[in-house]
Parts: structure tokens; sequence; C-alpha cells
């Protein structure tokens, strides 16, 4: 798998995954975003390589990732008055996107 091209069409995609969701806060919630995926890149390149190597199966991956859910801090999202279920979904919607991208770049 080349990491650093599927890092950085994730990042795009989560980006556009921002901005379908929410309209006026989408500059702060993609700087949210974008920084956590930054300091979780060491971690999803790993299991990223694990899935590759065929370690890990999909539904592992997406476990790994689920893990890290609740690190995922949206102040913005908070600051604006979201409701957590919006939140919540935005971050399932999220993990998913994260799990497609890895399973279409082993094919």
């Amino acid at each position: 798998m080349d990491f650093e091209k599927f890092f950085k069409e994730l990042k795009k995609d989560m980006a556009t995954l921002v901005a379908d969701r929410f309209s006026q806060e989408k500059e702060d919630v993609k700087n949210e975003v974008t920084l956590f995926l930054e300091q979780s890149k060491d971690k999803l390149k790993r299991w990223a390589q694990l899935l590759a190597d065929g370690l890990l199966s999909p539904e592992e991956f997406e476990l790994l990732l689920k893990s890290q859910k609740d690190l995922l801090v949206l102040a913005s999202l908070h600051k604006a008055g979201v409701s957590k279920i919006k939140i919540g979904h935005f971050k399932n919607a999220a993990i998913k996107l994260v799990v497609g991208k890895a399973v279409s770049f082993l094919i």
C-alpha cells in the first residue's frame, strides 16, 4: 500500500465529508480533523500496513479506528451547539470512510 497516497486522498475525502455535513463550521472542523489525522498518522500507517499484509481483517481495522473515536474532540462543533448525536454520526461516517479508503487501496 502506498501510504502517502492513501493519506493524501484520505485527507481530501475527509474534507469533503466535513463540507457535506457542516456548512457553517466547516473550516474549523476541517482544521480539527486534519490535526487529528496528522497526530494519528503513525498509528494509521502501522494499522494500514497490518491490513495490507493480511494480519488484520477490515473488521479488526475498523475496531482499532473506533478505539480512537473519542480522541477526536470537535470543540468547534460543541461551541456551535451541534448535538452529540450529530457529532457521533459524523465520527462513525469518518471511520467508515477510512476503512473504505484503506480497503480500496488493497484492491
